[in-house]
């Protein structure tokens, strides 16, 4: 059986590009979004840039109860890429408090809903690599983006608290920073996607918890 790369918060950018460079070795790409449209056509991207048929499956990734469902429909997942996030800039005074709500529970709490869901499988079987996008953030955090900022803090902080654990039962979790800005289709999206490729790749005796595309 083909090992299974699954992607949570697919979009046209880094989603898009990393489930391509993953169906380019052979991985069977499985892409989750919460638009079934666009996602029914990016999975006809990655078939038509790779030969490699992709699975598009509707997911809230804000919804820890469909995250369990999908786990168990997939109960092996080799290669696990969290990429959701809600990106938009607006001042404190302008947000809603609704959005910022919603902005944290998809760009960390799903991200925690996505690691009690899938972590335990793989370090059970002492297989499997997670692969986490960070960025600028937060290192940089920027006041338009408070919600964003905290979100991709808290990726870098729970990627480095956990590595060591993980590794420890042979599962690689790591993060891209990005500090660029990524567009869809785009050579930088392509470059992170070969970071994460890299990250994948990397012997278990030299395994770090972040790369970085600057």
């Amino acid at each position: 059986m083909k090992k299974i790369f699954l992607s949570i918060g697919t979009g046209p950018g880094i989603g898009l590009s990393t489930a391509i460079r993953f169906a380019k070795e052979g991985f069977h790409p499985v892409l989750t979004a919460r638009n079934p449209e666009r996602l029914r056509g990016l999975a006809d991207e990655v078939r038509q840039a790779t030969g490699q048929e992709a699975e598009a499956v509707r997911l809230d990734a804000g919804d820890h109860r469909q995250l369990v469902a999908l786990a168990e429909r997939y109960a092996i997942v080799d290669v696990l890429h969290y990429n959701a996030a809600i990106v938009h800039g607006q001042s404190l005074s302008q947000a809603e408090y609704a959005n910022l709500a919603e902005d944290v529970l998809v760009g960390i709490t799903g991200c925690l809903y996505a690691l009690k869901a899938f972590a335990p499988a793989m370090l059970a079987r002492k297989a499997g690599t997670i692969l986490l996008t960070g960025g600028r953030l937060a290192l940089r955090p920027a006041p338009e983006y408070r919600a964003l900022g905290v979100a991709k803090a808290g990726i870098r902080n729970m990627t480095e608290a956990l590595f060591a654990d993980f590794a420890k039962q042979n599962v690689h979790i790591a993060s891209v920073n990005v500090t660029k800005a990524v567009f869809p289709r785009s050579p930088e999206a392509a470059h992170v996607a070969e970071l994460n490729w890299k990250l994948h790749s990397q012997p278990q005796g030299q395994w770090t918890w972040e790369e970085s595309d600057d």
